[in-house]
């Protein structure tokens, strides 16, 4: 008769099984289903292109004219402001067995940051 602990690794190793097959399925069937779409962000780029198309728009328009420049105006500085205050990368998070890991910031942490920033 089987230990204990031997009978529990045993259960742990089948539902592992159990869940990598149910995960290749899916995998398997959401290639087949993969359908690509057009991804509409809020970029700056995308806010200062739009700002600009409206007061050409304005321009060709003139009975709107006062109203397209003036929304195209608002929306390209709110583009110019997101682009300088947006960060340039992604937030990376250190994780460790899924969880994240938040290291305080001591000044021996700092001290080592600065001079090996200036190598």
């Amino acid at each position: 008769m089987p230990r204990r602990y031997e009978k529990e690794i045993e259960e742990i190793i089948d539902r592992d099984e159990r869940r990598t097959r149910r995960s290749e399925r899916v995998r398997s069937v959401s290639r087949r289903i993969s359908v690509p779409r057009a991804s509409l962000s809020l970029s700056p780029g995308n806010l200062m292109l739009v700002g600009l198309v409206l007061v050409i728009a304005g321009l060709i328009v003139s009975s709107l004219f006062v109203l397209l420049a003036s929304i195209g105006a608002l929306v390209f500085i709110a583009g110019y402001i997101m682009y300088f205050t947006r960060s340039r990368s992604p937030r990376y998070e250190k994780r460790w067995r899924g969880e994240v890991i938040d290291f305080q910031d001591s000044w021996s942490n700092r001290f080592r940051r600065f001079f090996n920033r200036r190598r």
